[in-house]
């Protein structure tokens, strides 16, 4: 499933061991977090055959996320829970990662060691 978004804002998914990979490039930030809550509600319409997506979000490629990032991850990761999915962030920029632990969301956002 690919985002309609501007050529300089392009998400790109792969399918990768029964799990979608969105790879998001650029700040997660107020002008994008509505673009990633989207995408899942997106995921989740129609109700998938045999159970909600798994969506890997790799953000190597996210060198800034602010509140509003924060809060799109919190409600993908909700959001597709709720619905019987999982979320899962892979490669996260320190910045990201810093983010995540320091506001104690990272037993909602399991980060890789």
């Amino acid at each position: 499933m690919a985002l309609s978004v501007p050529p300089a804002r392009r998400e790109s998914v792969d399918i990768a061991e029964s799990w979608q990979v969105c790879r998001i490039r650029g700040d997660l930030d107020c002008t994008r977090a509505d673009l990633l809550r989207a995408y899942v509600d997106a995921a989740l319409e129609p109700p998938v055959p045999g159970g909600a997506p798994r969506i890997a979000l790799h953000l190597a490629e996210v060198p800034f996320c602010d509140s509003y990032g924060l809060s799109a991850l919190v409600y993908a990761a909700k959001r597709l829970r709720a619905a019987g999915g999982a979320l899962r962030v892979t490669s996260a920029s320190r910045q990201v990662r810093s983010l995540i632990r320091r506001c104690g969301l990272d037993c909602l956002l399991p980060l890789p060691d």
